[in-house]
């Protein structure tokens, strides 16, 4: 007997590829494991602090501009692995970007989050976030994903 399909991200879509869903929460675990820019950022132009209240999770972010570019960033956090993970992905992409370019990733993300597939996001330009698409079918596991790019937005938006 052949065993049970995983469940779909979204009732009434397609099943994700069991080793796709094996491979993105590999994915997930190593930068929870491993977070690349977590501490304290030496020069941060912006730091901001961002709580979930619905579990406790705690996330400061720090970022470090260069005119209209992100120069450097990193993290500390209190939170979960989703979270974590989250943060190391996200900053990794977009250290060295420009403010527009890291908005765009994080509507993409967004989307990506809204998705019935991880393979319907816009493009592969998001690398190991794709893997977040994972998530998609959890709700409470989506405010873990937006603690972390609500936190990046809000330090955007900070004037230089």
């Amino acid at each position: 007997m052949a065993p049970p399909s995983p469940e779909p991200l979204v009732p009434g879509a397609a099943v994700p590829d069991a080793g796709v869903a094996s491979l993105y929460q590999e994915i997930i675990l190593s930068h929870y494991r491993a977070p690349l820019h977590r501490g304290p950022l030496v020069g941060a132009t912006v730091s901001v602090e961002q709580q979930n209240p619905l579990c406790g999770d705690t996330l400061t972010l720090q970022v470090r501009r260069d005119g209209d570019f992100i120069a450097d960033a990193a993290f500390t956090a209190r939170a979960c692995s989703i979270t974590q993970a989250t943060a190391s992905m996200l900053l990794r992409r977009v250290i060295g970007h420009s403010v527009q370019d890291a908005r765009a990733v994080v509507a993409d993300v967004e989307d990506l989050l809204e998705q019935s597939s991880p393979a319907g996001v816009r493009g592969a330009h998001l690398g190991d976030l794709r893997a977040l698409g994972s998530v998609a079918r959890f709700p409470a596991r989506k405010a873990c994903v937006r603690l972390v790019t609500s936190a990046l937005l809000e330090a955007l938006a900070t004037p230089r």
